[in-house]
């Protein structure tokens, strides 16, 4: 293995590297052992697969978790868009919800009436009515534009 250590102009080469001797351990060896699990098998590795694998271990954990990211984005956006909806149409949602005998009821009726699944639609822990308010409207469109960027990014 080989370090290389680039110096400034004005800097003594001679006298950073007796520092480096006298404050470190550089003339010291010490021998290692680069075992590890690799595929669930024990591995002997050198210094060189050691480091490419753990690289590509950390792909694969940064891939995974971005996954999991945009999916969370994704049923966020669509609990939003649902809500969007029911904004736009708050009368027709109200009175649909007062001319229904149960929650379940008002609950296919609103599916039905403005296409709605069943994670956008009410009775969803993200689908609050009191999100309907006047003051909550504005922060949940701006939630929902938010999160629609963050998934297309």
């Amino acid at each position: 293995m080989r370090v290389v250590i680039e110096l400034r102009r004005n800097e003594v080469a001679e006298v950073i590297l007796n520092q480096l001797y006298k404050h470190t351990q550089m003339q010291a060896s010490f021998g290692i052992i680069l075992l590890a699990i690799h595929q669930n098998q024990p591995k002997l590795f050198n210094l060189k697969d050691l480091l490419h694998s753990f690289i590509r271990h950390r792909q694969e954990v940064v891939r995974r978790r971005s996954l999991f990211e945009l999916k969370k984005a994704e049923a966020r956006a669509h609990i939003l868009e649902g809500l969007k909806k029911a904004l736009d149409h708050i009368e027709e949602v109200i009175a649909t919800i007062r001319a229904s005998k149960t929650p379940k009821e008002a609950k296919e009726r609103l599916m039905d009436r403005f296409e709605l699944s069943e994670l956008s639609g009410p009775g969803h822990p993200g689908y609050e009515a009191q999100r309907l308010t006047n003051l909550e409207q504005r922060k949940i469109v701006e939630e929902y534009e938010e999160t629609i960027k963050l998934i297309n990014r």
